[in-house]
C-alpha cells in the first residue's frame, strides 16, 4: 500500500517546482495531497501580508511561479488550518515545505518540519567548523545567521532566490566559494537539484539540499 503524504506549502499549491525532486526519492510508494496556506487568495490580498517591523520573512512561490515575501505572523494560521485539514484526511505524515522557524502545530499525525531536522543534521556533522549558508533574500541573512547560531553553528551567509534569475544565485554560491568553510546549506525549500550541482561545481565543497534530505528522511519512515 502506498504512503499518503500530506504536504503544506506556505505559497500555493500544486508546487510542480518541488514536486519531481520529491518524486525521484519516493518513487511510486507514496500518494501526494498538496495543500497551499495561499490557495484561493489574490496577488493583492497576498502582498497585504508582507513582514511588518519585528516579523519573521518568509519567501514562496504562488502556483504561476510568482516570488512572493510574506510575515509569518500572517501565514502561521493559514498553515494551521492546512494541518487540520491533513489530518482530517488521514494522511501518513504532514512534511512543511520551508526551511523556516514553526512553533508546535496541534496534530495527531506527525508533522516534519525540515528546519529542525535541517538544522540537527547539518550541526552534527560540522562540528566547530563554519558552514557557508545560501538564503533567498539580503533582508533574511541576519534572522539566519541568528538561527544558525542558536543550533551551535557558525554560518557565512550568502543570498540569492530559488525563484529569481539564475545568475543572482550563482552569485551568492560564488561569494560562499571564497570563503573558508567546510560544506554548504542551501536554506530553503525552493532551491532544486540542478542547483545544488551547480553549487557543488562552483565550489567543489558538500553542499546538502533541504528538500532531497528530508525526502530521504521520509522515505526511511514509510519503507
Amino acid at each position: 500500500m502506498k504512503a499518503k503524504i500530506g504536504m503544506i506549502t506556505i505559497g500555493q499549491s500544486p508546487r510542480t517546482d518541488v514536486t519531481p525532486d520529491l518524486v525521484e526519492v519516493w518513487r511510486d510508494r507514496v500518494d501526494i495531497i498538496q495543500k497551499g496556506a495561499l490557495d484561493g487568495l489574490t496577488l493583492e490580498e497576498i502582498q497585504k501580508m508582507g513582514p511588518e517591523d519585528g516579523d519573521y520573512t518568509l519567501v514562496t512561490r504562488l502556483n504561476d511561479g510568482t516570488q512572493v515575501i510574506i510575515g509569518k505572523k500572517h501565514i502561521l494560521p493559514k498553515v494551521r488550518e492546512k494541518v487540520r485539514e491533513l489530518n482530517e484526511e488521514k494522511v501518513d505524515v504532514i512534511l512543511l515545505l520551508c526551511t523556516g522557524e514553526f512553533p508546535e502545530m496541534e496534530s495527531k499525525i506527525l508533522i516534519i518540519k525540515p528546519q529542525e531536522v535541517l538544522h540537527k543534521t547539518v550541526a552534527a556533522i560540522a562540528g566547530k567548523n563554519k558552514i557557508g549558508v545560501l538564503t533567498p533574500l539580503p533582508e533574511q541573512a541576519e534572522q539566519a545567521r541568528e538561527k544558525w547560531l542558536s543550533s551551535g553553528v557558525n554560518a557565512e551567509i550568502a543570498w540569492g532566490s530559488p525563484y529569481g534569475e539564475e545568475e543572482i544565485i550563482l552569485r551568492g554560491i560564488r561569494e560562499l566559494s571564497g570563503k573558508n568553510i567546510s560544506l554548504i546549506v542551501m536554506d530553503c525549500m525552493g532551491y532544486t537539484w540542478d542547483m545544488k550541482q551547480k553549487a557543488k561545481k562552483l565550489t567543489d565543497k558538500p553542499v546538502i539540499l533541504p528538500r532531497t534530505l528530508i525526502a530521504r528522511v521520509i522515505d526511511e519512515m514509510i519503507s
